[in-house]
């Protein structure tokens, strides 16, 4: 019950600091997009690089044109990377924020916790983009709208939960480690090739199977799988649905606690 306190305290406290919240994520994405030559359009450069690069290794390299499934490679691939892209994104930026922001933190009257927060939503403008990319390359492939579609705003939530108690959990750990961030840039290396997002779940025999499972970003990739490509409803894996949700609530109260017990410890140390 107490946790269910504090949730709805923090639901509440957003909506009220929703202006200042919405300044600083246009601050942060003209600072980090809009400071460069090119721009905004680094934005889409970088993971659009890394989509097609990728795409024609498999593709061409290695002979890849349907799944283990019958489905088509390169949606099926899309609809993975895309998600993997943004997650990566948010968990190298939000670990390193307090660090970042911390001419705010110094100020004893600011809300430090949304300072991970503002990562996320910077992120999220361009994951919008590519959510948009997605349903494009669906209709090209005769993969047509439907109420499936709409759970992606279930995705949405569920990865914006998982991102925010990492966020908050890194963020305020690598204020006193400042190795947390290295070792995040490595570790998401190592996610990315043990989750299912270049090779098919099918691939793995038996109860291998299960490793995959217990990786909670391979819910998230595979539930836009899920939702744009095999019309399937999130709650028909109920398994699945179980284990996340277990997970990512235990690592969002652990990355609040923790974050809660650090901040008044942020400012000695910054």
């Amino acid at each position: 019950m107490l946790y269910i306190k504090i949730f709805w305290s923090f639901i509440a406290t957003l909506y009220k600091q929703k202006y200042v919240i919405g300044q600083l994520v246009k601050r942060d994405f003209q600072n980090k997009y809009l400071g460069s030559y090119l721009g905004l359009p680094w934005a889409f450069i970088q993971p659009g690089m890394i989509i097609l690069v990728m795409w024609f290794a498999f593709t061409y390299g290695f002979k890849m044109t349907v799944t283990d499934n019958g489905l088509p490679f390169v949606p099926w691939f899309i609809c993975g990377m895309i998600p993997w892209l943004f997650i990566s994104e948010i968990l190298s930026s939000s670990s390193g924020s307090l660090v970042e922001y911390k001419y705010l933190i110094l100020k004893t009257s600011f809300w430090v916790s949304m300072i991970p927060l503002v990562k996320i939503f910077t992120g999220f403008i361009i994951h919008f983009f590519f959510i948009v990319v997605i349903a494009v390359l669906m209709i090209s492939n005769g993969i047509y709208p439907s109420l499936y579609w709409l759970q992606i705003i279930y995705y949405l939530f569920a990865t914006f939960v998982l991102l925010l108690g990492l966020g908050w959990l890194f963020s305020s750990l690598n204020v006193f480690v400042r190795d947390i961030s290295q070792i995040i840039n490595v570790g998401i290396s190592i996610i990315f090739w043990a989750t299912p997002i270049m090779w098919s779940f099918s691939r793995l025999p038996g109860n291998m199977r299960y490793i995959a499972l217990f990786n909670p970003f391979f819910y998230i990739t595979e539930g836009y799988r899920f939702t744009f490509l095999q019309k399937t409803w999130f709650f028909f894996h109920w398994e699945m649905t179980i284990y996340f949700w277990c997970v990512t609530l235990f690592i969002f109260i652990l990355g609040a606690t923790v974050f809660r017990k650090l901040t008044p410890h942020f400012a000695d140390v910054l």
